[in-house]
């Protein structure tokens, strides 16, 4: 279950560069609007039930905590890769790849490995996310600017707490990028 979970996460997330990347500013604003409606709409059931299909797909990635919510979590991601976006296109991708690679990662290695306890999460998945993320920047920035970015990544995972991930780690990769690149 969870690995489905994260591997959904992973590659859904990784879409939006295509539009970040290659589509006219005002498209990909349309299109972060229209999704994050959609989103929302998840999210408060409106009319959920009727699209039987579409309603056990949701459930289906979601975990049991998020039942009474389904799609919250997606939809903090795509609110903070659209905050992300507005700060900064190229820090938007930065984003992004953190998001989508650190925190999928992260969550099957904390999940499978993780003992040692760091400030309720573990040490095994936050290393887990800040290695995946530098792995993963590496071929785009250079070697300090991934290291500070994957470092912010899984620093900001870690210190979340009652703010979702999904929506604090592309803004702060994001900030960070645009404030130091």
């Amino acid at each position: 279950m969870e690995l489905r979970r994260k591997l959904f996460h992973l590659f859904a997330l990784l879409l939006w560069i295509v539009p970040i990347v290659y589509f006219p500013k005002s498209i990909t604003l349309a299109l972060f609007v229209l999704v994050m409606a959609i989103n929302l709409l998840v999210v408060l059931r409106v009319g959920f039930k009727r699209l039987g299909w579409f309603y056990r797909f949701v459930l289906s990635l979601e975990r049991p905590k998020n039942y009474q919510r389904p799609g919250i979590q997606a939809l903090w991601a795509n609110l903070g890769i659209f905050i992300s976006y507005l700060i900064s296109k190229e820090g938007a991708v930065a984003g992004v790849l953190v998001l989508a690679v650190g925190d999928a990662i992260s969550g099957l290695a904390g999940q499978r490995w993780g003992k040692k306890k760091l400030l309720g999460k573990s040490l095994e998945g936050f290393l887990a996310f800040f290695l995946s993320s530098f792995i993963c920047l590496l071929p785009f920035y250079g070697l300090w600017q991934t290291l500070v970015l994957a470092f912010v990544g899984a620093v900001t995972e870690l210190l979340s707490g009652r703010i979702d991930d999904n929506f604090t780690v592309p803004i702060c990769v994001s900030l960070t990028y645009t404030l130091f690149y």
